[in-house]
C-alpha cells in the first residue's frame, strides 16, 4: 500500500527529485516512460535499440493500442534530453544527448511518413 502512484492524463508527473513519469500512450493505452536525472530513459516496450541498424526503433507489430498515438508519444519524448535508452526488451544504448536527440528525431520522421498529408 502506498507504493503505487496512478498516472492519468498526458502531462508528465514528477515522482521524486530528478524522476519524471511521462505518459506515452501507444504501445498500450496507459504506457508510461520514466526519465531519471535527464540521463536515463526507461522505455518499457515503447522504444528500443536496433542492433543491426544501429538506430532507435519502435515496433509497430507490437503496438497493442494505437500506432498513431505511439508516434505522437515518440515525438513528445524527442523533446526531452537523455543519454540512455533502457528498454523492456533488447539492448540498452548510450549516446551523447545531442546524438540521442538526432536519433529520436530521425525515428520520429521515419515513423511519421505514413501520416503526412
Amino acid at each position: 500500500p502506498g507504493a503505487e502512484r496512478v498516472v492519468s492524463g498526458y502531462d508528465p508527473i514528477a515522482l521524486d527529485d530528478g524522476f519524471l513519469a511521462i505518459p506515452t500512450p501507444g504501445h498500450t493505452r496507459g504506457h508510461v516512460a520514466l526519465l531519471y536525472a535527464n540521463r536515463f530513459l526507461f522505455t518499457g516496450d515503447h522504444l528500443a535499440w536496433d542492433r543491426e541498424a544501429l538506430s532507435l526503433t519502435a515496433h509497430r507489430d507490437y503496438c497493442w493500442y494505437s500506432w498513431r498515438e505511439q508516434v505522437r508519444s515518440l515525438r513528445k519524448l524527442a523533446g526531452y534530453s537523455f543519454e540512455w535508452v533502457l528498454p523492456g526488451h533488447g539492448q540498452r544504448v548510450r549516446l551523447a544527448s545531442t546524438e540521442m536527440r538526432c536519433a529520436m528525431e530521425k525515428l520520429v520522421a521515419s515513423c511519421s511518413i505514413e501520416f503526412a498529408a
